[in-house]
């Protein structure tokens, strides 16, 4: 059912064994910037906006799937949510109702970025469009609504209650997109591993014709697949315009090819099937730590972070490949025995 459990082990130590020589190679260059506690704090509050939209796209990758839709359906749920808490709080409501519009707006972007998410299941699990090219037709369609809605302009203004999130300490030390973060992750984690849902979505993805066969709902799942994906993109755009106090058609672009990234340096690969959930987790905290490092040196331009990103994936799918493989042949020699004492 689960293509990554020959990896369980030796692909969560490969993840350790790379997030231990960043930590080690950036700890020789520069030991009194990267340990220091504000540089952490730094950190933990910037990848819970990409975390989150990872953590979406993962049930896709594992369903089989990819969405490339993400960042923009999440940018429209955000910019919708915006509009309506600058029309809510516009001299309309007093000032103490301003906390149930600021959830009011958070519900209905996670409800906009659900919808978009059953329009994607639909397109490909319903007329048959293959996910690459039924996202991308979709991202495309989300942007052109965004721009239209805001004709290109960023939509600022934000209650200030609002935009305080992004900036909030809990305990004084945790900033509170980390714990949004980390309760989408345990709520992600429990869905993967303890409910039927999860266990039937790497079915789905191991052999969707085999799926179908046993009973399962396939289009279904794909729509249940897709709406997580959205409602974490809207989730996760919803904390960008909690951090920049604005939100417009086109933020968060360069997460597209991070969240994609990290999931494929984390082995949730969009063959389907595969993947586990703690491994995107190192990945995150892994390219964070060398986005931050890099910004680290004056003189490096911020490139260089994608650059050691990109060449650390090319290792990792080189040896991931290789233990796959040795997987492959080890259950291909496995079947061959019996046949063979049969003849």
């Amino acid at each position: 059912m689960n293509k990554s459990k020959g990896l369980k082990f030796n692909y969560s130590f490969l993840l350790l064994g790379l997030l231990t020589i960043v930590l080690i190679a950036f700890t020789i260059a520069k030991p009194d910037t990267l340990w220091k506690g504000s540089q952490w704090m730094s950190m933990a509050a910037q990848f819970p906006e990409y975390g989150v939209f990872a953590l979406g796209v993962m049930f896709c990758f594992i369903s089989g799937n990819i969405d490339v839709s993400f960042v923009a359906l999440g940018d429209m749920a955000a910019i919708f949510a915006c509009k309506f808490m600058l029309m809510a709080t516009d001299g309309r409501i007093p000032e103490s109702q301003t906390n149930l519009v600021v959830v009011g707006a958070v519900l209905l972007a996670i409800a906009i970025g659900a919808v978009g998410g059953f329009i994607n299941g639909t397109l490909i699990s319903r007329l048959g469009i293959p996910s690459i090219l039924a996202t991308l037709s979709t991202q495309m369609v989300f942007r052109g609504l965004g721009i239209a809605l805001t004709r290109g302009d960023a939509v600022s203004g934000i209650p200030l209650v609002y935009s305080e999130v992004g900036h909030i300490k809990v305990f004084g030390f945790l900033p509170l997109p980390l714990l949004i973060f980390l309760g989408v992750f345990l709520i992600c984690a429990f869905l993967l591993k303890y409910t039927t849902y999860g266990k039937k979505l790497y079915m789905v993805g191991s052999n969707q014709k085999a799926a179908r066969f046993s009973a399962i709902n396939t289009t279904r799942m794909i729509n249940a697949t897709f709406i997580i994906s959205g409602i974490c993109a809207a989730i996760g755009a919803m904390l960008m315009v909690s951090t920049m106090n604005s939100i417009r058609a086109d933020f968060g672009s360069s997460y597209l090819m991070r969240a994609i990234l990290i999931l494929v340096l984390a082995g949730v690969l969009p063959d389907g099937g595969m993947g586990k959930i703690k491994n995107v987790l190192i990945a995150i905290v892994t390219i964070q730590i060398i986005a931050s490092g890099v910004n680290m040196f004056p003189a490096l331009n911020s490139y260089y972070g994608n650059l050691i990103s990109a060449t650390m994936l090319l290792i990792v799918l080189m040896a991931t490949t290789r233990l796959l493989e040795n997987g492959r042949v080890k259950k291909r020699a496995k079947k061959a025995i019996p046949e063979a004492t049969k003849s």
